[in-house]
């Protein structure tokens, strides 16, 4: 119980730095005329119940007006920005991985793009994005 309740508390902490760095990079990725603009800071789902205990990720989703989405470029600028936050805010990596976000995914259903990022910061979520590489 007690180890439940610890990585519960980490869960959430590592999911509050995760959207505070997406909610300051977004206002780039709104840009784009197929996005459209949330009315209020997101928030995002965590993906650790399919994946594992001690797995930082977490989904966003966003409206979307048009399936013309640029998905490479959304990752490459997503992954840039999310980096250089990291970088400036001091947001330490797990055992010093290249990058400490990620973003893992990115797919458009029932017209909304869906963005999983994971924050690399122990042993499972680096084993994770490993394991997604492979795939």
């Amino acid at each position: 119980m007690i180890s439940k309740r610890a990585i519960l508390i980490i869960t959430n902490d590592a999911q509050k730095t995760t959207d505070e760095a997406m909610n300051e990079v977004l206002p780039d990725l709104f840009q784009h005329d197929d996005i459209e603009t949330p009315h209020k800071p997101v928030r995002s789902e965590t993906v650790v119940d399919m994946w594992g205990v001690g797995v930082m990720a977490f989904e966003y989703s966003f409206v979307v007006k048009s399936n013309k989405i640029n998905m490479d470029k959304i990752r490459w600028q997503l992954n840039s920005q999310l980096n250089k936050y990291a970088e400036e805010n001091e947001i330490q990596s797990f055992e010093n991985v290249p990058r400490i976000f990620i973003v893992t995914d990115l797919w458009i259903y029932l017209d909304e793009l869906h963005i999983d990022v994971a924050y690399v910061v122990n042993e499972s979520t680096a084993e994770y994005v490993k394991d997604l590489a492979k795939l």
